[in-house]
């Protein structure tokens, strides 16, 4: 997530050159084909040319809505998940009285919390397509036991696995009789909804915006780029700054380009951009929550923004 609230020349002509080249050509093959008075016979009216404007620009923001839209859903899923795991800390941690509670069963209570510390770390792995297996083991099988950690790799889907282990865990403090059946299924109803928001994340995920948004955007796009030089060469040829149709198209293709993109990205909450929805601060805000409630003396520092990014 870009948190700095000023632009970077240098980043925004970096991922957008191609379209400043494309620009910069159309526009000089224009004024050098009215430099040799052939240009004539090629002129638009510069109505024609504001039509296709104001058509591509109600497209950019149906589609970019809609991006928006995408993005603060996700970020509203991962809410959730900051939420649902702070419930089931809180549900785990307070079952029972802690005089009475076995040693055994207060260790897979303790358990049960790092495995939602796990849970939440592969879920965020998963969505942004981390495969390294060094990551998987530092970030999540650091807080598994063994023998869950034995079965992580094996498994396609590692956040479902994990919350089986949560499930199979929660039976074992029931059937000890550490909580009796009303609380079980409050802990039982916390992982269904875990559930669910892993559900709409992965549906976020795999489920694209409709791909003709991003082909038809960018070939109206490129048809105004093209039209627009030979809708302005005969109003600077008339002001005597015919060089003006250059830079002038350069520089409105690139704002519409930059709209094109931004809604591009945020279409995307999941891919590891720096535009994504901030999962690495999320995570850590549920570590710092639930590894003090456990008295973890590993508890890790809030992320702050790195170079104008929270990532």
């Amino acid at each position: 997530m870009i948190t700095r609230t000023y632009l970077r020349p240098y980043t925004a002509v970096r991922y957008s050159w191609k379209n400043i080249l494309f620009s910069i050509v159309c526009a000089s093959i224009v004024v050098v084909l009215n430099s040799c008075r052939v240009q004539a016979a090629f002129q638009l009216p510069l109505a024609v040319v504001a039509i296709l404007g104001t058509a591509l620009a109600i497209i950019l923001g149906f589609r970019n809505a809609s991006a928006y839209d995408r993005w603060w859903e996700a970020r509203k899923v991962w809410g959730g998940v900051v939420n649902e795991s702070r419930t089931l800390m809180r549900q785990v941690l307070t079952i029972g009285d802690p005089r009475s509670v076995q040693p055994a069963l207060r260790e897979v209570m303790v358990a049960l919390v790092r495995a939602q510390l796990a849970w939440v770390n592969a879920l965020r792995l998963q969505l942004r397509g981390q495969k390294d297996p060094g990551r998987w083991q530092q970030e999540v099988a650091v807080h598994l036991s063994p023998g869950t950690k034995a079965g992580l790799m094996a498994r396609t889907n590692k956040v479902t696995y994990l919350g089986e282990e949560q499930g199979r865990a929660v039976k074992v403090l029931h059937a000890n009789g550490t909580m009796d059946s009303i609380l079980y299924t409050q802990l039982d109803n916390t992982l269904s909804r875990l559930t669910d928001l892993q559900g709409m994340a992965e549906r976020i995920k795999s489920t694209p915006l409709p791909r003709p948004y991003d082909y038809y955007t960018m070939a109206f796009l490129n048809l105004f780029i093209l039209f627009l030089p030979f809708g302005l060469v005969e109003h600077f040829e008339q002001a005597g700054v015919l060089w003006l149709t250059i830079p002038t198209t350069a520089v409105v293709g690139w704002i519409f380009f930059q709209i094109y993109v931004f809604g591009r990205v945020m279409a995307s909450p999941f891919e590891n951009w720096h535009t994504d929805v901030p999962l690495d601060a999320i995570c850590t805000t549920i570590a710092i929550d639930l590894k003090e409630a456990i008295g973890d003396p590993d508890i890790p520092a809030p992320l702050t923004p790195e170079d104008g990014v929270l990532m």
